[in-house]
């Protein structure tokens, strides 16, 4: 494959990318969380793809550059991620980081499949659908940015950037484009990633619900409890007694 021009200067790229993400990693202090560096590999990954993959799209460049940016983060953050949670514990692991391991291999095999078979996996006018799931990495600078400030504002932009990128963007236009201009065997391939971001996303809300249910009842006041002593009687009881005195 490698004899491949197009696969050598990926190859290439891919390497040029993993030094500058593996500096990344190196160079950014852990923090009192011990994984400040790796949250801000994800955010730095988040701009870099989203940018690259716009320009590349908006300007119909090579695909090589904007592909070896996510391959490569793939490959630097799925080290770190087995190297932080242990290999022998990996089946062990919650739902929502098994989701986050699927991703990246997903990620890594279908980059490498679409950008070898560019030429025929869709209709010229579409263009490599891998840098079309790119562009949904708009909402992940946002995400590591809460993750790192716990800022209202940086959460508030997570979830609506991502409802915006990775579901309705999705659904309504690269979707469709996908369907129409590819081939149906890598249709079928790609609906793996379009399911996740659902999934996800179902997630994310049923997380957002579940905070604003705990802040609505934080924010009552507490109900006073009779212990046996004098009550305090409401305002319309004293208004009752007080008639009936008069």
């Amino acid at each position: 494959m490698l004899a491949d021009p197009r696969m050598a200067n990926l190859a290439l790229a891919v390497i040029g990318w993993g030094v500058l993400w593996t500096l990344c990693l190196n160079v950014v202090p852990a923090g009192a969380s011990g994984r400040n560096h790796i949250i801000t590999l994800n955010a730095a990954h988040g701009v870099v793809s989203t940018i690259s993959s716009t320009i590349t799209l908006y300007w119909g460049l090579d695909t090589t550059v904007s592909v070896a940016a996510s391959l490569a983060f793939f490959l630097v953050d799925l080290a770190a991620m087995v190297k932080s949670d242990g290999f022998s514990k990996l089946l062990s692991l919650r739902r929502s980081r098994l989701m986050d391991y699927g991703h990246h291999v997903f990620g890594l095999y279908w980059g490498v499949v679409l950008f070898a078979n560019e030429a025929t996996v869709c209709d010229a006018s579409l263009g490599n659908p891998y840098v079309w799931m790119q562009t949904n990495e708009v909402s992940t600078g946002f995400y590591n940015w809460y993750r790192l400030t716990d800022n209202v504002v940086a959460g508030a932009l997570f979830a609506s950037s991502f409802f915006l990128s990775r579901v309705a963007f999705n659904t309504v236009y690269i979707i469709p484009r996908v369907v129409k201009a590819c081939q149906p065997l890598y249709v079928l391939a790609t609906c793996p990633f379009f399911l996740l971001q659902y999934a996800w996303f179902y997630l994310i809300a049923r997380k957002l619900v579940s905070s604003a249910r705990v802040a609505e009842r934080d924010d009552k006041p507490p109900t006073q409890q009779n212990d046996g002593g004098p009550s305090r009687s409401t305002k319309s009881e004293q208004q009752v007694g007080t008639k009936k005195e008069v």
